[in-house]
């Protein structure tokens, strides 16, 4: 029995001290926490002064040359409808309940280097702050025929290529513009905008 009594004493002797140093511990690790925490505040504060930055950066307008990284975009025009006609009279027409937003848009590669151009590229941004990709819908493109012309385009240095977006918006959209990127892929990462509306 003494022999327990003892071992007994001993976890609990243990035990104490392991309580006293993780408790020392723990007080360090506070005073850290709260250096730590300072820190952070600071990161915080410094993160959100680069996003004001950021936020004013150029809104551009129709018409201007926009360059971003090795390329340029020029938007010459700017159409919203529910309706989008084919030339060719066998096929039907494309219609939304919302709107298409059709932009007539010229891409310049200011590379030395054959760059590709898509659709994935373009973003349309509205004052409500929801992001709408291109439309890829059968329908649409049909309607459009030649013009949509913006897959996975290559486009040579010092040449550009000019096409169509199309875009469907909810009707309630009633300010956007659009995201223009540097590059497709990891080419990309910079943008620029362009109000459309």
């Amino acid at each position: 029995m003494k022999k327990i009594g003892k071992f007994i004493l001993w976890v609990v002797g243990i035990f104490i001290i392991l309580g006293v140093i993780g408790a020392l511990m723990g007080d360090d690790g506070d005073s850290t926490k709260g250096n730590n925490s300072t820190t952070a505040s600071s990161k915080v504060d410094s993160e959100v002064k680069n996003t004001d930055q950021k936020e004013e950066k150029k809104v551009h307008a129709i018409g201007e040359k926009v360059e971003v990284g090795k390329l340029a975009y020029t938007v010459s025009n700017v159409e919203t409808t529910n309706e989008l006609k084919s030339d060719n009279e066998y096929i039907e027409p494309a219609t939304t309940d919302g709107q298409f937003v059709v932009i007539d848009i010229e891409a310049f590669n200011n590379d030395k280097e054959t760059r590709m151009v898509d659709s994935s590229m373009f973003k349309i941004k509205d004052n409500q702050g929801r992001e709408f990709e291109p439309t890829v819908e059968t329908e649409v493109m049909m309607a459009l025929g030649d013009f949509a012309d913006f897959f996975l385009q290559d486009i040579n240095p010092g040449i550009s290529k000019t096409g169509k977006l199309v875009f469907e918006l909810p009707s309630d959209a009633t300010s956007f513009f659009l995201e223009v990127s540097s590059g497709f892929g990891f080419a990309g990462g910079d943008y620029e905008t362009i109000q459309l509306k």
